[in-house]
Protein backbone atom coordinates (compact mmCIF):
# COMPACT_ATOMS: atom_id res chain seq x y z
CA UNK A 1 0.00 0.00 0.00
CA UNK A 2 2.81 2.43 0.88
CA UNK A 3 4.39 2.01 -2.56
CA UNK A 4 1.08 2.86 -4.28
CA UNK A 5 0.62 5.95 -2.12
CA UNK A 6 4.18 7.09 -2.83
CA UNK A 7 3.61 6.50 -6.55
CA UNK A 8 0.42 8.61 -6.37
CA UNK A 9 2.24 11.47 -4.63
CA UNK A 10 5.06 11.37 -7.20
CA UNK A 11 2.49 11.36 -10.02
CA UNK A 12 0.65 14.35 -8.54
CA UNK A 13 3.93 16.23 -8.15
CA UNK A 14 4.75 15.49 -11.81
CA UNK A 15 1.33 16.76 -12.92
CA UNK A 16 1.68 19.90 -10.80
CA UNK A 17 5.14 20.56 -12.24
CA UNK A 18 3.96 19.90 -15.79
CA UNK A 19 1.07 22.39 -15.38
CA UNK A 20 3.23 24.99 -13.68
CA UNK A 21 1.63 24.66 -10.22
CA UNK A 22 3.67 24.91 -7.06
CA UNK A 23 4.85 21.60 -5.64
CA UNK A 24 2.99 20.42 -2.57
CA UNK A 25 4.78 21.12 0.70
CA UNK A 26 2.73 19.16 3.21
CA UNK A 27 3.15 15.53 4.23
CA UNK A 28 -0.02 13.51 3.85
CA UNK A 29 -1.29 10.62 5.95
CA UNK A 30 -0.92 7.18 4.42
CA UNK A 31 -4.46 6.02 5.20
CA UNK A 32 -6.36 9.06 3.93
CA UNK A 33 -8.18 9.25 0.63
CA UNK A 34 -6.38 11.96 -1.32
CA UNK A 35 -7.53 14.05 -4.25
CA UNK A 36 -5.95 16.66 -6.47
CA UNK A 37 -8.67 18.97 -7.72
CA UNK A 38 -8.16 21.30 -10.64
CA UNK A 39 -9.77 22.93 -13.62
CA UNK A 40 -8.42 21.63 -16.90
CA UNK A 41 -9.78 22.58 -20.31
CA UNK A 42 -12.68 24.38 -18.66
CA UNK A 43 -13.86 21.33 -16.68
CA UNK A 44 -13.53 20.46 -13.00
CA UNK A 45 -11.35 17.39 -12.43
CA UNK A 46 -10.37 15.31 -9.43
CA UNK A 47 -7.59 12.75 -9.43
CA UNK A 48 -8.32 10.53 -6.44
CA UNK A 49 -6.32 7.85 -4.65
CA UNK A 50 -7.91 5.65 -2.01
CA UNK A 51 -5.47 3.70 0.13
CA UNK A 52 -8.37 1.54 1.36
CA UNK A 53 -10.56 0.85 -1.67
CA UNK A 54 -8.23 0.43 -4.65
CA UNK A 55 -4.68 1.38 -3.74
CA UNK A 56 -3.32 0.17 -7.08
CA UNK A 57 -5.48 2.66 -9.03
CA UNK A 58 -6.23 6.32 -9.39
CA UNK A 59 -9.72 7.54 -10.21
CA UNK A 60 -10.12 10.44 -12.61
CA UNK A 61 -13.44 12.25 -12.20
CA UNK A 62 -14.66 15.05 -14.45
CA UNK A 63 -17.84 17.05 -13.98
CA UNK A 64 -19.59 17.56 -17.31
CA UNK A 65 -22.56 19.51 -15.97
CA UNK A 66 -26.28 19.21 -15.53
CA UNK A 67 -28.62 17.14 -17.64
CA UNK A 68 -30.84 19.29 -19.83
CA UNK A 69 -34.55 19.04 -19.11
CA UNK A 70 -35.26 18.60 -22.80
CA UNK A 71 -34.62 14.99 -23.88
CA UNK A 72 -33.56 14.04 -20.34
CA UNK A 73 -35.06 10.53 -20.51
CA UNK A 74 -33.50 9.80 -23.90
CA UNK A 75 -30.15 11.09 -22.69
CA UNK A 76 -30.30 8.91 -19.57
CA UNK A 77 -31.07 5.82 -21.64
CA UNK A 78 -28.20 6.67 -23.98
CA UNK A 79 -25.84 7.17 -21.03
CA UNK A 80 -26.80 3.72 -19.69
CA UNK A 81 -26.10 2.19 -23.09
CA UNK A 82 -22.79 4.02 -23.26
CA UNK A 83 -21.87 2.82 -19.76
CA UNK A 84 -22.39 -0.76 -20.85
CA UNK A 85 -20.10 -0.36 -23.85
CA UNK A 86 -17.48 1.83 -22.17
CA UNK A 87 -17.19 -0.43 -19.13
CA UNK A 88 -16.06 -3.19 -21.46
CA UNK A 89 -13.65 -0.95 -23.39
CA UNK A 90 -11.78 0.84 -20.60
CA UNK A 91 -13.86 0.69 -17.42
CA UNK A 92 -15.01 4.29 -17.62
CA UNK A 93 -18.57 5.13 -16.66
CA UNK A 94 -20.91 8.08 -16.40
CA UNK A 95 -22.81 8.70 -13.19
CA UNK A 96 -25.16 11.34 -11.87
CA UNK A 97 -24.25 13.07 -8.61
CA UNK A 98 -27.22 12.55 -6.32
CA UNK A 99 -26.75 15.93 -4.62
CA UNK A 100 -26.12 18.16 -7.63
CA UNK A 101 -27.68 16.17 -10.53
CA UNK A 102 -24.51 16.76 -12.53
CA UNK A 103 -23.10 14.24 -14.97
CA UNK A 104 -19.69 12.94 -13.90
CA UNK A 105 -17.32 10.94 -16.08
CA UNK A 106 -15.14 8.52 -14.12
CA UNK A 107 -12.17 6.45 -15.17
CA UNK A 108 -9.95 4.21 -13.07
CA UNK A 109 -6.34 3.74 -14.17
CA UNK A 110 -3.59 1.46 -12.88
CA UNK A 111 -1.15 3.74 -11.11
CA UNK A 112 1.97 1.60 -11.48
CA UNK A 113 2.93 2.56 -15.02
CA UNK A 114 1.39 6.04 -15.31
CA UNK A 115 3.25 9.27 -15.80
CA UNK A 116 2.02 12.87 -15.89
CA UNK A 117 1.89 13.05 -19.68
CA UNK A 118 -0.30 9.94 -19.91
CA UNK A 119 -2.73 11.28 -17.30
CA UNK A 120 -2.91 14.69 -18.97
CA UNK A 121 -3.39 13.07 -22.38
CA UNK A 122 -6.33 11.08 -20.97
CA UNK A 123 -7.70 14.25 -19.35
CA UNK A 124 -7.47 16.02 -22.72
CA UNK A 125 -9.58 13.23 -24.26
CA UNK A 126 -12.08 13.62 -21.42
CA UNK A 127 -12.26 17.37 -22.09
CA UNK A 128 -12.94 16.70 -25.76
CA UNK A 129 -15.85 14.42 -24.81
CA UNK A 130 -17.04 17.03 -22.31
CA UNK A 131 -17.17 19.64 -25.03
CA UNK A 132 -19.28 17.26 -27.14
CA UNK A 133 -21.54 16.80 -24.09
CA UNK A 134 -22.02 20.55 -23.71
CA UNK A 135 -22.65 20.94 -27.43
CA UNK A 136 -25.17 18.14 -28.02
CA UNK A 137 -25.43 15.97 -24.87
CA UNK A 138 -24.05 13.03 -26.93
CA UNK A 139 -27.12 13.19 -29.14
CA UNK A 140 -26.59 13.34 -32.88
CA UNK A 141 -29.92 14.35 -34.40
CA UNK A 142 -30.59 13.64 -38.04
CA UNK A 143 -31.91 16.71 -39.86
CA UNK A 144 -35.27 15.16 -40.76
CA UNK A 145 -35.73 12.96 -37.74
CA UNK A 146 -36.63 13.32 -34.08
CA UNK A 147 -34.78 10.10 -33.31
CA UNK A 148 -31.44 10.64 -31.58
CA UNK A 149 -28.52 8.55 -32.75
CA UNK A 150 -25.80 7.31 -30.45
CA UNK A 151 -22.30 6.41 -31.51
CA UNK A 152 -20.57 4.83 -28.53
CA UNK A 153 -17.50 4.08 -30.62
CA UNK A 154 -16.60 7.75 -30.83
CA UNK A 155 -16.00 7.77 -27.05
CA UNK A 156 -13.68 4.80 -27.17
Amino acid sequence: MQNFRQRFLVLIDEIRRYLGYSIRQEDLAVDEDLAMEMTYGGFSFSIVHSARNAPEKILIECIYGNLPEKNEQVILVNLLEMNSALAEIDGSIFCIDGDTDQLIYTLGLEIESLDAEQVLRKMTEIVWHGKRWKKNYFLNIEENSDKPLLDVGILA
